[in-house]
């Protein structure tokens, strides 16, 4: 949480010099087949900074339960759209890198156990944008987290997310 305020606060700087706030919730389907919406997240930042048509900070967290299996993700990541057409309709590439925080969970019924992991690992996010007017866009993206599998309960290094949001430029 502190690197998140470090980073909107240097946001802010910039925020003198930009032209408008772009702030985008989000929702998450994942990490794996059948958790269904499992989490949301938020990017806040700045417009026409930097050459990009927006620059901002990322934060999600998605909870997925199947069965007696429990795993949270938490991620923290920068990012930056970068607008690809102005016409006929506007069009957007978002991209994002940073951290992912794992907690895992699993409990069985023979024997009775339970078993716990937890890790960190590289993060990151693309997401395609298609704007209705010059305030409101809609985006659908894909989350990709490496995390070692030794420090998780997945069956691999890799989980991957959907996500899709509203953007808001003001």
């Amino acid at each position: 949480m502190k690197k998140i305020a470090l980073i909107a606060l240097t946001l802010s700087s910039f925020a003198a010099n930009a032209a408008n706030i772009h702030i985008s919730p989000e929702i998450k389907i994942g990490p794996y087949m059948g958790s269904g919406i499992s989490g949301a997240g938020l990017q806040l930042g700045v417009t026409d900074v930097f050459g990009l048509d927006a620059l901002y900070v990322s934060y999600s967290h998605t909870e997925s339960e199947i069965l007696l299996d429990e795993d949270k993700l938490t991620t923290y990541r920068i990012g930056g759209q970068y607008q690809l057409v102005e016409s006929p309709m506007k069009m957007a590439l978002q991209l994002e890198a940073g951290v992912v925080h794992y907690e895992g969970q699993r409990d069985y019924i023979w024997p009775d156990t339970t078993r716990s992991a937890e890790g960190k690992g590289a993060s990151i996010s693309g997401s395609w944008v298609v704007f209705i007017n010059d305030n409101v866009g809609f985006r659908l993206g894909a989350d990709i987290n490496y995390i070692d599998q030794d420090k998780t309960l997945f069956g691999t290094n890799w989980s991957t997310m959907l996500s899709t949001g509203v953007v808001f430029h003001f």
